[in-house]
């Protein structure tokens, strides 16, 4: 069997999670996203210059949650799980494929953690302003590597239920909230701040 044989046998193209959450999850993904390029767009048509690095972030984070949304429902990594194990089994390496796994995972944390870490420098005037949102990255973070890993005890604790939820929708759900709530912050500012009104203020 050729590898692309392989590769189709043990994945084809559908939907990762056809449930309701699932595609609440998707919508949430899109919603994050098209808040954090109006982030963008307002950081842009901000007046002082140090806010350079806030326009680059949220672009970064926009196309990074698009890109999320679509694999959310097309579940790229089963393909890449489904491509490293033909190849291992093509090689001759596939007693021994924990061992690559754990360590094209710790890759991944490694370069994970270099992507935070990076985020954190430039950020350093505006940690405080945006921790909710560096907060909501970091889980997502966590739970994409988690999901990544494809570990069987890993796999198990994901979707682990409490209260009939699956604890993979509580991570996203969750940290996408958090970048949700942290994309709006401005523009809810800018919105008092035009109308010259506090939320509590009705007149």
């Amino acid at each position: 069997m050729g590898l692309v044989e392989c590769i189709s046998y043990r994945w084809s193209p559908g939907l990762g999670d056809p449930t309701i959450f699932g595609w609440l999850t998707v919508l949430a993904y899109l919603v994050a996203a098209v808040f954090s390029f109006q982030r963008a767009r307002d950081e842009f048509a901000a007046i002082p210059p140090e806010t350079g690095d806030l326009r680059f972030f949220w672009i970064a984070i926009a196309g990074l949650l698009f890109l999320l949304a679509i694999n959310k429902q097309m579940d790229f990594q089963s393909l890449l799980t489904a491509a490293g194990r033909c190849q291992a089994q093509a090689q001759g390496w596939y007693g021994a494929r924990r061992g690559v796994q754990a360590g094209f995972i710790f890759g991944l944390m490694i370069a994970g953690a270099g992507v935070f870490g990076l985020a954190l420098w430039a950020l350093r005037r505006h940690i405080r302003q945006q921790r909710l949102v560096l907060a909501g990255l970091f889980i997502l973070m966590v739970f994409v590597l988690m999901r990544a890993s494809s570990f069987h005890h890993m796999d198990r604790f994901i979707n682990t239920r409490i209260v009939g939820v699956r604890m993979n929708w509580l991570f996203e759900l969750g940290a996408l909230g958090m970048i949700i709530a942290g994309a709006r912050k401005r523009r809810l500012m800018i919105n008092i701040h035009e109308t010259g009104s506090s939320p509590g203020n009705t007149e």
